[in-house]
C-alpha cells in the first residue's frame, strides 16, 4: 500500500475518499459508486486500475439493504408464469439511467479486482469472486421485470412461458456481461435485443419436428408482416410465388414454404373430455382409386413421362425413385455405361426439362 497522500493518476477527491476507507478498513457500495463517479469517462480504464490498485486489500462491506420500493408488474392474460415468480420480482424495483451505470462500473471495479488478486492467496482470489458475483446478481434481480414484459409478446407462439422466460434469463446474464455503459445506450434498450434474439432462436427450435434455420424463419415472419403473399400460406400459395416475393431460387423458396409448416404430437388433446388425436384416426385404410391417382409415386410417374428413356433412368437410378438406394454418379455410370462425367450432363439436362414443367410447382407444394 503507498503511503498516505500519494496516490498516482486519481483526483484529490478521489484520494480524499480512498484515504476515509483506509482508514476504515473496509469500503461500502454507496463509497465506491462516489469513487468511481469521480474517475474521468476519457481516463476511466487507466484511474480504475489505479484506484483497484490502492484498495486491492480493503474488503467489500456490504451495506444493510433499505426499504425497496415495489415495482408495478404483472402478467395479465393469465400467462403461465407463477404467481410467486412474479411475487419475486416485486421485490426488485428498475434500474434508472443512473443506476445502470453506476452498477456497470461496479461490475468492472469487481473484474480489475479479480485480475489484480490473480497472484494473491486462493482465499483472497475467492473473496473477489464473491464480490463480483454479488455485484452481478443484484444487476440481473434488478432487470428480470425486462424478461417477463417481453416474453409475454409471444404467449400465443404454443410455447410455454415458463420456458421462454429461462431462455430470456439467460440471455439477459450474456446482456449484463456485455453491456459498455460508455455509449451511451440505455440498458433496457440493450437487453431487449439479447431477450428477442434468445427467445426467438427458442422458438426455432421448437417449431417442429425438423429443426429450420433462424433466418428463414425471419424471413417468413417479414413475409406475413408485409402482407406480400396475399393467401399467406394457408394450401394455395406457391413456391413460384414465395420465390417472387422475396427475390429467391425456387429451391430456397420450397425450403422457406416447408418450414413454415408446423407439427403437433399425436397425444395432444383435441378438446377438453380428454380425447387426442392420435384416437381420431382410424387403425385401417384401404385407399381408393382416386387416392391412388393422386398418390406422390404416381405425380412423378407422370413427370418423368416427358422425358427420354435415358433420362428417366439416370433419375431413378441416381435418387432411388425405384425403390432402391440412390447412387452416385459413377454408380449410374457403370450401370449405362457411360462416363461419370457423361451422367452428370444427363442428370442436369433431365432436372432442367422438369424446372420447366408446371407440374413442379403442384409437386414441391405437396411434398
Amino acid at each position: 500500500m503507498s503511503a498516505p497522500g500519494v496516490h498516482s493518476g486519481l483526483s484529490q477527491e478521489v484520494r480524499t475518499k480512498v484515504e476515509l476507507a483506509q482508514a476504515k478498513g473496509a469500503f461500502t457500495r454507496s463509497e465506491l459508486d462516489a469513487m468511481l463517479s469521480e474517475l474521468a469517462p476519457d481516463r476511466f480504464e487507466t484511474e480504475l486500475e489505479n484506484l483497484v490498485r490502492e484498495m486491492k486489500s480493503l474488503p467489500f462491506e456490504r451495506e444493510r439493504p433499505g426499504a425497496e420500493s415495489v415495482h408495478p408488474h404483472s402478467l395479465p392474460g393469465g400467462g403461465r408464469i407463477s404467481r410467486r415468480y412474479l411475487k419475486e420480482l416485486d421485490r426488485f424495483p428498475s434500474m434508472t439511467r443512473e443506476e445502470e451505470v453506476a452498477g456497470a462500473k461496479r461490475l468492472e471495479f469487481a473484474l480489475e479486482r479479480i485480475e489484480q488478486a490473480h497472484f494473491r492467496s486462493a482465499a483472497t482470489r475467492a473473496a473477489r469472486r464473491t464480490e463480483y458475483q454479488l455485484l452481478f446478481n443484484e444487476f440481473v434481480e434488478r432487470n428480470l421485470h425486462i424478461v417477463v414484459s417481453e416474453v409475454y409478446a409471444y404467449r400465443t407462439y404454443a410455447v410455454p412461458l415458463d420456458d421462454l422466460v429461462q431462455e430470456g434469463n439467460a440471455a439477459l446474464m450474456h446482456a449484463v456481461e456485455k453491456f459498455d455503459w460508455r455509449r451511451g445506450v440505455r440498458f433496457r434498450t440493450y437487453v431487449t435485443w439479447w431477450i428477442r434474439q434468445a427467445v426467438e432462436r427458442h422458438l426455432a427450435a421448437q417449431k417442429g419436428a425438423v429443426r429450420v434455420p433462424h433466418h428463414l424463419q425471419q424471413k417468413l415472419r417479414r413475409l406475413k408482416r408485409q402482407g406480400l403473399l396475399p393467401t399467406g400460406f394457408e394450401g394455395g400459395t406457391s413456391v413460384t410465388e414465395v420465390a417472387q416475393a422475396f427475390r429467391i431460387d425456387r429451391e430456397q423458396a420450397g425450403r422457406m414454404v416447408e418450414s413454415s409448416r408446423a407439427s403437433f404430437s399425436l397425444e395432444r388433446e383435441v378438446d377438453g373430455r380428454g380425447d387426442r388425436y392420435r384416437d381420431t384416426i382410424a387403425e385401417s385404410w384401404e385407399p381408393t382409386d382416386s387416392a391412388r391417382r393422386g398418390t406422390l409415386e404416381n405425380r412423378v410417374r407422370r413427370m418423368l413421362a416427358g422425358l427420354d428413356e435415358r433420362e428417366r433412368t439416370v433419375l431413378r437410378l441416381r435418387f432411388g425413385l425405384d425403390g432402391r438406394r440412390a447412387r452416385t454418379l459413377e454408380e449410374v455410370g457403370s450401370v449405362l455405361h457411360l462416363s461419370r462425367e457423361r451422367s452428370r450432363q444427363i442428370q442436369q439436362s433431365a432436372l432442367g426439362k422438369l424446372r420447366e414443367r408446371e407440374a413442379t410447382t403442384r409437386l414441391e407444394d405437396e411434398i
